[in-house]
């Protein structure tokens, strides 16, 4: 009897000694092919960096189990049940709203931590207590672009470019107009479908409202086409953009069209402040040792980074690789030091406490000489 206690105890031991020096698994949900794929590439490259600089988890090696969606809801819930299969730790990523909305209903039910890397719908987080984002919400950025249209340009009608057929698109438009509206302005809003290439008859709606000023709330797949048909058409409004247009396929799909257009999306060093501005240069540098010829490395980047940094962080602080634990340690995380800004989950829905957006302004060609090149122009916290 002693020695069969014996064996099942050593059996135990050995089988803890084991699982303690696996693995931890992340799962990485992006849209590495499809109509989002430069925004979803240069996420995970932000992703693989943060992993290089933070490897291990309590002590144990971090794999990253990374699932394409295509840029389509069901790719996305295929990815979220293939981990939920895996029993991975956590989720990283959608990307979009769309796919991160699909994705998070079966992770929530399954109790799978997801932590979208730039879902900006407010509705993401809603879904439930496991569904964390690393982005401001739309309500906020769509706010801040009416009012600097409002005030800064002192416009007061505006024409709004709205994806009919995504929760992204959609949602910030109707945010921009309520709050431009707001402010005394008028607005007409015009619906497009994804993969639009011919715009003729939103333009031809536009040209009878006589805007100031032209808000796009879609993405560069699409936007590359329009805004060269607009210039074309004798539209010559400043046009806004949002975090969605801060993608290669703009400026370069687009050409010359994309000259002085101004967006909003995550700021960066130039807009950080202190140890946050620091933090994101010194990222930055060690991110081109890695990807030294990366095509995009922006506000998404440094996203899908410190979704893979609060994630490991969350299981260090848990001292176990339990999903309840880690869950615990998001919901309590304070002040985390992230090269995005400080990272706070505590006392909310999932959504960082406070969070820095930026308005850029692209120049085609560059000022250098370069085929384009985008410049911060001022950045406003969600805490102000």
């Amino acid at each position: 009897m002693a020695k069969k206690l014996f064996a099942l105890l050593a059996a135990v031991l050995l089988g803890g000694t084991a699982f303690a020096q696996g693995p931890v698994t992340i799962g990485v949900n992006l849209e590495l092919s499809g109509r989002f794929a430069t925004i979803g590439n240069a996420t995970l490259q932000g992703i693989e960096v943060a992993r290089e600089q933070m490897s291990d988890a309590l002590g144990q090696e971090v794999e990253l189990s990374i699932c394409d969606n295509q840029t389509t809801p069901e790719g996305s819930i295929n990815c979220a049940a293939r981990f939920v299969d895996e029993g991975v730790i956590g989720v990283l990523g959608p990307i979009s709203s769309t796919m991160a909305i699909a994705a998070a209903n079966p992770l929530e039910e399954a109790g799978v931590i997801m932590i979208s890397t730039s879902s900006t719908n407010p509705a993401t987080t809603q879904i439930g207590e496991h569904i964390f984002r690393m982005a401001y919400t739309d309500d906020f950025q769509g706010k801040v672009a009416a009012r600097y249209a409002a005030d800064d340009l002192e416009a007061e009608r505006a024409v709004v470019f709205r994806q009919q057929d995504d929760d992204y698109s959609f949602g910030l438009a109707g945010f921009f107009a309520e709050e431009f509206e707001s402010l005394g302005g008028e607005t007409i809003t015009l619906d497009f479908v994804s993969n639009t290439v011919d715009f003729s008859a939103q333009i031809n709606d536009a040209r009878g409202f006589d805007a100031d000023v032209i808000y796009y709330s879609g993405f560069c797949a699409e936007g590359a086409s329009l805004m060269p048909q607009l210039r074309q058409q004798g539209f010559n409004q400043q046009i806004l953009g949002a975090d969605a247009s801060d993608d290669s396929q703009c400026p370069v799909g687009g050409g010359e069209a994309f000259d002085g257009y101004i967006l909003t999306g995550f700021g960066g060093a130039d807009v950080l402040s202190g140890d946050a501005a620091a933090r994101a240069e010194d990222f930055a540098a060690f991110f081109d040792v890695v990807y030294p010829d990366a095509a995009d490395f922006n506000g998404f980047t440094l996203a899908g980074a410190d979704s893979y940094n609060v994630m490991v962080q969350a299981v260090n602080n848990a001292g176990s690789a339990d999903p309840d634990a880690v869950l615990d340690a998001l919901q309590n995380l304070e002040g985390y030091p992230g090269v995005s800004g400080d990272i706070t989950y505590a006392g909310t829905d999932g959504t960082p406490a406070d969070r820095t957006i930026a308005f850029f302004q692209y120049s085609v060609p560059g000022a250098d000489g370069s085929e384009w090149t985008k410049s911060s122009l001022f950045g406003i916290g969600t805490g102000q």
